[in-house]
């Protein structure tokens, strides 16, 4: 691929990207992102997160960052930045990929090469991951992975491949899964078959995941030793068959819902076509090593995620599951270069066309909604919060201070409907309001949240209203009715 086809498809890339996540850069206000302005960067760098979970990188590049100390929605937008151009980067890696692989002359062809290219990074879990103001980090590691797998399966630079690998890990462990499928995918889309060549061919990614783990996992278990500080929950004392059984229960979310950033019942119902398809055709033409490929290819997608499920609650981190989002790419990518359905099924190349294209709008539409959700969650949250403050303001002028509030939901759920359920897990509003959201958005420090707001005192103290909220204060406390 030749310097001005990599600009041009890397600027299409990112206005492509800034266009589906415009919500995004305006700001977006994350869980983590309260917890940095509460302790500062450096602190929850060290203290908190990055060390203690031994992510070094992300450790490093935030005390620095510390330094500085940007406001924090400037710190999400300005990461956002970099993770699109980083991301577009990936998507031409990918692309270089699929055409040295393909090699076509064949202009349709070559703009499905680029959606299948785009969607296989830009996919629908990306956003779980750009939410947080440490994305480029984790962007970062994907394109070491993408890199080191091409270094090492097609230009037989196994070196280089091992180094990348490791800095990859050592970026975020969570995209390991991607590392493993991708190199399955690259190395059968180099061999054609699976052999004694792609067993070769696949042999050093597989050393090098392995060992830059295993070297992620010494230096993560120094942590405690080094620093006297524990490990955080998602890696210290794991009841490994506790996880396995709650990300078993909660598969049909991953399964049918895709984690509520995808239409429900598109991605398996798209996948199942696409392999069940292909599976028919292949059989048709007596092509069995094309519809085995085919069914392998999938089922990698998959074992790869299954990798996470002693380790991480997917239901709590679905950007430890990106690989899922990529499954319907990966399998296209293999059948776009297997040299099975260019001439053979007219049918089935016309089907795929169309399914290449269904994919991408939808995916576009997907992130884009997400996003949006997603900001709405913040705009409740923040209304809320300056909501409590106008109320609490009232009261001062009327001589009467407010040290502690106390909240209690109520209601038949109808005022809930009108939010899609990304918007209603996201929200704190919806949730379970915290003190520190409050903190967040006004600044104000309120001493407690009261825990005792009971049912006898909502029936003594509030009347029968189809107002969503309704505030009640006595003495130094005001209590807040929530009508969900």
């Amino acid at each position: 691929m030749n310097k001005k086809t990599k600009i041009i498809l890397l600027v299409i890339s990112v206005i492509l990207s800034a266009g589906i996540l415009c919500f995004f850069l305006t700001g977006y206000y994350s869980i983590d992102t309260e917890r940095i302005y509460f302790q500062g960067y450096t602190d929850y760098a060290i203290k908190d997160a990055y060390i203690r979970d031994g992510r070094f990188i992300s450790a490093i590049i935030f005390v620095i960052v510390g330094i500085f100390n940007p406001e924090i929605k400037t710190m999400h937008i300005i990461s956002l930045i970099i993770s699109i151009f980083i991301l577009s980067i990936c998507v031409i890696q990918i692309y270089d990929i699929i055409e040295r692989c393909k090699n076509s002359k064949n202009r349709k062809e070559k703009i499905i090469m680029f959606l299948l290219s785009y969607t296989y990074i830009f996919n629908f879990l990306i956003v779980d991951i750009l939410r947080f103001v440490d994305s480029f980090v984790i962007a970062t590691s994907i394109l070491c992975f993408i890199v080191a797998i091409k270094k090492m399966v097609i230009e037989k630079k196994q070196k280089i491949g091992f180094f990348l690998t490791l800095l990859g890990v050592i970026c975020y462990q969570g995209t390991i899964p991607v590392y493993i499928a991708t190199a399955v995918l690259v190395s059968i889309l180099k061999n054609k078959k699976i052999n004694k060549e792609f067993f070769k061919n696949i042999l050093p990614c597989a050393i090098a995941i392995f060992v830059s783990a295993l070297i992620s996992l010494i230096l993560v278990n120094l942590v405690p030793v080094i620093t006297g500080m524990e490990l955080t929950d998602r890696l210290a004392d794991k009841n490994f068959l506790a996880t396995i059984q709650q990300n078993i229960s909660t598969m049909n979310e991953t399964v049918f819902y895709s984690f509520y950033l995808f239409p429900p019942y598109v991605w398996i119902g798209i996948s199942m076509l696409i392999v069940l398809t292909s599976i028919i055709v292949g059989i048709q033409k007596k092509k069995i090593v094309f519809s085995v490929n085919v069914l392998f290819v999938f089922m990698m997608y998959i074992f790869a995620v299954l990798i996470m499920f002693p380790i991480q609650n997917m239901q709590m981190l679905p950007r430890v599951a990106l690989v899922i989002g990529q499954t319907v790419s990966g399998v296209l990518i293999y059948i776009l270069c297997a040299e099975f359905g260019e001439t053979e099924s007219k049918f089935y190349k016309n089907f795929l066309l169309i399914i290449t294209i269904v994919y991408f709008v939808i995916t576009m539409f997907s992130i884009l909604k997400s996003t949006y959700d997603l900001k709405l969650a913040n705009a409740l949250d923040k209304n809320f919060a300056q909501t409590i403050e106008n109320e609490i303001e009232r009261l001062e002028e009327q001589g009467i201070a407010i040290h502690k509030f106390g909240i209690r939901y109520t209601g038949n759920g109808e005022n809930i409907k009108k939010y899609s359920e990304l918007t209603r897990r996201d929200s704190s509003y919806i949730v379970g309001y915290t003190l520190q959201r409050y903190e967040f958005y006004t600044g104000r420090k309120i001493s407690s949240r009261v825990q005792d707001f009971t049912e006898e005192l909502e029936e003594e103290c509030f009347k029968e209203s189809e107002e969503e909220i309704q505030f009640y204060n006595r003495e130094d406390v005001l209590y807040i009715l929530i009508n969900l």
